[in-house]
């Protein structure tokens, strides 16, 4: 079974070092994920641009929303994650995730490459809250903009395409792959993808949805559920 060494979480763009409102958001390009209105931000409505043209948004009723002093509240989490350090959880528990494994911050291009931004550690893991969950980071900034690692895709960093969700966990040769691009490592590695021989096998639709809906929660591919059942089986009969 794969043993989960890292975290890396897919959040929209921020202009502010996301630690603030953006600037201009319907004119920045890179913010249009938050135009199109189908993130988890602002309960998934399009944002709008205020009398200053920062980013106008519902903070009401919106998760996890707590606001620091005389700070205005949020309704996206990237707005306050250089600030209060945390992230929730959409989909369920943290149930991989343990205080001090690391994190990778990645946003997405129009192209729809990634590009890493950001690196720290978990911190703290709070898992009693019903809904929306968070996990606590180590206090940290984003990298400076000409050490952000552009281009990436899905498959160079988790070794599968990125769809759906908001983080994947990471085993350790991923893990390994991304400490080294943000220690400046090259981009030349490649990563020996492991040889496997393919097995056609039918699920019922209920199934399929279920197994779907698990590889949300826990951030991982259908494929790498199937293949720890199995290897679980082999086990538990060898």
């Amino acid at each position: 079974m794969k043993v989960t060494k890292g975290l890396v979480i897919r959040t929209a763009y921020n202009n502010q070092g996301w630690a603030g409102r953006c600037e201009k958001p319907l004119s920045d390009s890179r913010c249009f994920k938050c135009r199109e209105g189908k993130l988890y931000i602002n309960h998934r409505n399009p944002i709008e641009e205020d009398a200053g043209g920062y980013c106008k948004g519902n903070p009401a009723n919106y998760p996890l929303n707590h606001p620091l002093g005389q700070e205005q509240p949020h309704w996206c989490w990237e707005q306050v994650l250089c600030k209060q350090f945390f992230w929730g959880n959409v989909r369920g528990k943290w149930r991989s995730t343990f205080p001090g494994m690391p994190v990778y911050f990645v946003y997405p291009e129009t192209d729809g490459t990634l590009t890493l931004w950001g690196h720290s550690w978990v911190d703290r893991i709070d898992n009693e809250p019903d809904e929306y969950p968070p996990i606590y980071f180590k206090s940290f900034s984003p990298l400076p903009q000409g050490k952000w690692i552009r281009g990436l895709r899905g498959e160079e960093i988790t070794g599968n395409k990125w769809r759906q969700g908001h983080f994947r966990y990471l085993e350790e040769k991923y893990e390994k792959y991304l400490a080294s691009l943000v220690g400046g490592g090259s981009r030349n590695t490649v990563l020996a993808r492991e040889k496997h021989d393919t097995v056609g096998v039918e699920l019922r639709r209920d199934i399929r949805e279920k197994l779907g809906e698990i590889a949300e929660t826990e951030g991982r591919d259908v494929k790498d559920l199937i293949r720890e059942a199995i290897a679980r089986l082999i086990r538990e009969r060898s």
